[in-house]
């Protein structure tokens, strides 16, 4: 408890001293001081567990246990994991919305684009593409439908970031003789 103490600035000579000073004489309180960071790091702590709890129960949710979450199989590690059927991808409907299929084959056009989408022989129908949600370097010679947004060009006749993407049948450019562009 807090008690006030009154101290005498000048010697005692029994008379009433004018100048009087309250001082407050505070009791240690190390066991608050002490309390309050772990109390601080225990929340943290368990806030930290309570989000990742959740997130992997998310994630276990969304998933049938076959390693693809929502429908979609994980990106491959390599081409020769590929088989026809296959989407991958994010299940992102709203924002990639725009569709196109056709064989992918490897380069843009003047810096727009990593690869595009053949669609016939004729150059204006290509679709020139480029992602950050799938390698699309597995999935070169390959007929494929992908998802994605259409973006501005200042070359290419279409643009699209790829969101999704679905392999329809595997080495199309040599069955349909397409030879890979350079």
């Amino acid at each position: 408890m807090d008690e006030l103490k009154q101290i005498n600035l000048e010697p005692s000579n029994n008379q009433p001293n004018p100048a009087l000073v309250e001082e407050k004489i505070m009791e240690p309180s190390t066991k608050k001081n002490f309390l309050m960071p772990i109390l601080l790091i225990i929340g943290i702590l368990a806030g930290l567990g309570t989000g990742y709890f959740f997130a992997q129960k998310k994630l276990l949710l969304a998933s049938d246990g076959t390693g693809s979450v929502s429908g979609m199989t994980q990106n491959p590690t390599s081409a020769g994991a590929v088989k026809a059927g296959d989407t991958f991808g994010t299940a992102d409907e709203k924002t990639f919305r725009d569709s196109a299929e056709g064989v992918m084959q490897p380069g843009g056009i003047d810096g727009e684009g990593s690869h595009h989408i053949e669609r016939g022989a004729n150059k204006s129908q290509w679709v020139y593409v480029t992602s950050s949600v799938v390698d699309l370097d597995m999935f070169v010679g390959h007929r494929v439908m992908v998802w994605g947004e259409t973006n501005a060009s200042k070359k290419a006749g279409w643009l699209m970031d790829v969101g999704k993407l679905k392999v329809l049948e595997l080495q199309a450019a040599e069955i349909n003789n397409i030879e890979p562009a350079e």
